[in-house]
């Protein structure tokens, strides 16, 4: 598809097949997910139904990943201007200054362009190799190496599959000739992509620690719950008084409480991160500490079971 107005020529790559593809095993993964809830929902509380949320929970999160993958093959397309191109997909977009744009060249055959970041039939996104050029950053949704144009500038070359590759050749090598350099080459992201936990790997490492010691809680929880008694004791917080709890099924509130309280940190954490990144890291820290004390508590019930 190109569209052109105002000096601004734009054109959106064949994106049918990749982008059902991709939404279609975002459903299929979902389907599946519902499935395993709605099987597991009716089984008793054990260990087996754990592992059947923590499946259904995975699923829907592979769901969400494809229906992701898919958006941004939609969102793909190619806008050029006398200041330069822009690359868009999902979040992100690319932005090369027509004055760094060296070299535009149709692909071939002979090429054989291997792409090693996100891929599947009609989509490819990430980096690769190709022959003669070497390494190279793929935004198409090419099913043949004739379908490429090669952008080349200094420091990158680009792959793209424009619907008409001989008229977006044209039409850059147009705006070249009437180029207008107002702004350097960069990578501009919405606030969700650009934020700060992307690039932190310690955020990340201490977000993840407490988020398995919680799911680590509930398998523990639900593994030994077929063997406690009808009615059990437990001190909770560990340094409270303790109580005779009715059921057992009272003891699922510290593995919920432990999530509340997890959500609210990560939460806190991700908001701090913008401006105060040590807060972060306490936060993200109380959250693992947190998660061992409802461990402790858990513990002390079973003693008192």
């Amino acid at each position: 598809m190109l569209l052109k107005g105002q000096g601004v020529t734009i054109q959106r790559p064949a994106r049918t097949t990749g982008t059902l593809i991709g939404a279609g095993a975002s459903l299929v993964a979902l389907a599946l997910a519902a499935a395993l809830l709605a099987k597991a929902s009716d089984w008793p509380i054990s260990f087996p139904q754990f592992l059947a949320y923590l499946a259904a929970g995975g699923l829907t999160l592979l769901s969400l990943t494809f229906a992701f993958w898919a958006y941004g093959c939609h969102s793909l397309r190619y806008v050029m201007d006398r200041a330069g191109l822009t690359i868009g997909w999902g979040p992100i977009k690319h932005f090369i200054s027509i004055e760094c744009i060296e070299k535009l060249m149709h692909g071939r055959g002979e090429q054989r362009p291997q792409v090693e970041g996100l891929g599947w039939w009609g989509y490819h996104i990430g980096r690769g190799y190709v022959e003669g050029l070497g390494r190279v950053l793929f935004f198409s949704t090419h099913r043949a190496p004739e379908e490429l144009v090669y952008v080349q500038t200094a420091d990158a070359t680009y792959a793209l599959s424009p619907q008409d590759p001989v008229r977006f050749i044209a039409e850059a090598q147009r705006f070249q000739q009437a180029a207008k350099p107002n702004r350097p080459s960069a990578i501009e992201r919405d606030p969700l992509s650009a934020h700060p936990i992307w690039a932190d790997r310690l955020a990340q490492l201490l977000a993840a620690a407490a988020v398995l010691l919680n799911v680590a809680l509930w398998g523990f929880i639900f593994a030994v719950y077929p063997s406690l008694n009808r009615e059990i004791t437990i001190e909770f917080p560990p340094i409270g008084d303790i109580a005779t709890l009715h059921s057992r099924l009272e003891i699922l509130k510290i593995p919920a409480g432990a999530t509340a309280i997890l959500a609210m940190n990560l939460v806190a954490g991700l908001g701090f991160q913008w401006r105060e990144r040590a807060a972060t890291y306490l936060l993200m820290s109380g959250a693992i500490f947190f998660q061992a004390l409802f461990w402790l508590a858990a513990g002390v019930a079973l003693i008192n079971a």
